[in-house]
């Protein structure tokens, strides 16, 4: 029964992210025709009355909310927006197109602020109380109050501009003159190294300091002392018991996590125009383009609720003690 409850609750956040995600694209001031005929901030295009019509029509704008509603619940049900309205293709095909450029740095993000917040924050938590443990507290502390795109332009002027270490823009170079693999693939990596540093760099102080505060508690129970009294090495107790225990309930902050990397990499892939989904979303809200903005909308919200609904199975798993209050109806 409880069980069904968390599920319930899973289906009316999507019913309700669903629900603005209709309304929040055409709450935004212009639409595309304005867009395309200049009301942006891009080129103009002129269009005849013909062919405004005729976009009206195929869009479903000329119709009334309800009827574009719809349509809008059809494109969700049959996963087909119809064609963006900016890059003329049919909307499904142009994110599929985008996405593993995110999914690269995400990755690559993910798993680097995961080994060193862990490491750093057990580390740091064996130190404390401690000048490096207060050290490292503060510095984490203060990387943590810096915004990812401020830290994008840093990396970007610092070791793009001034050094000329990686590019500065884009997942590959244009007309690369290489017939091997291994070039291209490299290639690919230098363009990916900045952007993925820099969500790492934006996440690790959150996972740090997670790490750290349960860490130290768990270092105050009484089974450390007594396997410390038992003559087991420090390497040993940091982790066989400390690490073990300490990173159980971090599972579950470490999945959510991840879907606010999806969400951060908008601003990282804007700073370095890294052709993502989150550069692909900032374009759409630019142009208005309502169909690309709603499968957009669609992928982010089941990917974030997706991690959250595999952590919730995951976490009673790995610790047993919440596995027996869910049997007995205590836990949700």
């Amino acid at each position: 029964m409880l069980k069904n409850n968390k599920y319930v609750s899973y289906l009316l956040v999507l019913v309700f992210v669903l629900l603005l995600n209709f309304w929040l694209p055409r709450l935004l001031p212009g639409g595309p025709v304005e867009y395309i005929t200049g009301g942006g901030e891009e080129g103009v295009v002129f269009l005849t009355e013909a062919q405004k019509v005729a976009m009206l029509e195929y869009y479903h704008l000329d119709q009334s909310v309800g009827v574009q509603f719809i349509e809008y619940l059809k494109g969700i049900f049959t996963f087909d927006f119809g064609l963006s309205i900016n890059y003329k293709a049919p909307v499904y095909s142009i994110i599929i197109e985008r996405l593993p450029w995110t999914i690269c740095i995400v990755g690559i993000s993910s798993i680097l602020s995961i080994i060193i917040g862990l490491l750093a924050g057990l580390y740091s938590a064996w130190r404390y109380p401690g000048k490096t443990d207060r050290s490292l507290f503060l510095s984490m502390l203060s990387l943590s109050t810096i915004p990812e795109f401020l830290i994008g332009m840093i990396l970007l002027i610092s070791m793009s501009v001034k050094l000329k270490w990686f590019p500065l823009s884009g997942a590959q170079t244009a007309f690369l003159r290489s017939d091997l693999w291994i070039d291209h693939a490299l290639d690919i990596a230098r363009h990916a190294v900045l952007p993925a540093l820099t969500l790492t760099i934006g996440s690790l102080a959150g996972i740090y300091l997670l790490m750290r505060n349960e860490a130290i508690r768990v270092r105050n129970e009484p089974y450390i002392e007594f396997a410390s009294a038992k003559g087991i090495g420090s390497r040993g107790i940091i982790f066989q018991h400390i690490a073990r225990n300490a990173a159980l309930p971090l599972v579950t902050m470490i999945i959510i996590r991840m879907g606010a990397l999806m969400a951060g990499s908008i601003l990282v892939e804007t700073v370095f125009a890294y052709p993502g989904v989150g550069k692909l979303l900032q374009e759409a809200i630019l142009a208005r383009d309502y169909p690309l903005l709603h499968g957009l909308f669609l992928m982010m919200t089941l990917f974030v609720l997706f991690l959250n609904l595999i952590a919730d199975i995951l976490y009673p798993y790995l610790d047993p003690r919440i596995r027996t209050a869910v049997k007995r109806g205590e836990l949700g």
